[in-house]
């Protein structure tokens, strides 16, 4: 009897931990730019199908910044933040089903969730009308960690690398290579949420 009681904590442990592993181990994220223009979620949405449409350099300072994680096998939310270098504010439009905080001022974070599972590789989470003149990123969201992608399954990923764009002169990243400061262990991708 014990050891059907021991087999049966130890299965239920094992399945549990594998219920909790994320299943987008390689997600990435970028920033995708472009000179700003009236629009929604549905209207003047970019078309961004992988990496090599992700367009992370704009010559512009009024610009919008859509937030683009990919790699992905499925998702229902996000949490992340934005930073951006400027004095003026983000006006930010999110095109996910639930949505908690906005992205307004440098550094702040926002999650997003979604009512039924997506299946996608990329995922355009919304975007925001910024005035920058350097550089805008997505990083840790500052309250709930992250950047990660949520799941449909209640897993969790921390996204591997993260591509920056650039504005006013400034180059962005190349979302299809891999950069310089992109961990590649366990112990320097957990160093990137602390």
């Amino acid at each position: 009897m014990k050891k059907v009681l021991v087999l049966t904590v130890a299965l239920t442990l094992i399945l549990s931990a594998c219920a909790m592993a994320g299943l987008n181990p390689a997600a990435k994220a970028a920033v995708h730019v472009r000179p700003h223009a009236s629009g929604s979620c549905t209207k003047n949405f970019p078309l961004i199908t992988d990496c090599t449409t992700i367009v992370t350099t704009d010559p512009g300072i009024s610009v919008d910044a859509f937030p683009v994680f990919f790699d992905l096998t499925e998702y229902q939310g996000f949490d992340y933040g934005m930073t951006f270098t400027s004095g003026y504010s983000c006006t930010f439009t999110s095109c996910s089903d639930l949505t908690i905080g906005t992205v307004l001022f440098s550094g702040d974070g926002v999650s997003h969730a979604w009512y039924v599972c997506q299946y996608a590789p990329v995922a355009v989470t919304g975007f925001g009308w910024i005035y920058s003149y350097d550089m805008i990123c997505i990083v840790p969201h500052p309250a709930a960690g992250g950047p990660t992608v949520g799941d449909c399954h209640g897993g969790n990923d921390g996204v591997i690398c993260n591509f920056c764009a650039g504005t006013n002169g400034y180059i962005g990243d190349d979302p299809c290579l891999p950069t310089a400061t992109e961990p590649n262990t366990w112990g320097g991708i957990k160093g990137m949420f602390k």
